[in-house]
């Protein structure tokens, strides 16, 4: 069975609709109501502290990413020439909606679901 949807979720990525990816706005300090389909980077110039979305799934939770390289966690960002960027590593809820994705270059990547034991 595992093999069957891991073909499912295969297709799906090759043949699923396109969708626009994520903007990215430079911010000072993050916004109280961030918009959909935006990661917000905060910081000065090209130290970047934090950066911000709500989370893919539709759930409506604003994500925080620490990007201080001395505290942990702590992911990486990538601007690209196209104005859209890279997050690395994965983001993955522990609580709330549970999802598990990567940000490359403004889309969504969906990891496959996993298995909790509670």
């Amino acid at each position: 069975m595992n093999w069957l949807k891991r073909q499912w979720l295969r297709l799906w990525r090759w043949i699923r609709p396109a969708e626009a990816p994520f903007g990215t706005t430079l911010v000072d300090e993050l916004p109280d109501e961030p918009k959909p389909r935006t990661v917000y980077l905060a910081g000065e110039g090209r130290h970047l502290w934090c950066a911000a979305f709500v989370c893919a799934c539709g759930c409506g939770e604003i994500i925080r990413l620490n990007l201080l390289e001395d505290a942990r966690p702590c992911w990486a960002v990538s601007k690209h020439p196209d104005e859209t960027v890279s997050i690395e590593p994965s983001v993955w809820r522990q609580k709330g909606c549970r999802s598990h994705f990567f940000v490359r270059r403004g889309r969504i990547d969906w990891c496959p679901a996993e298995r909790f034991t509670a």
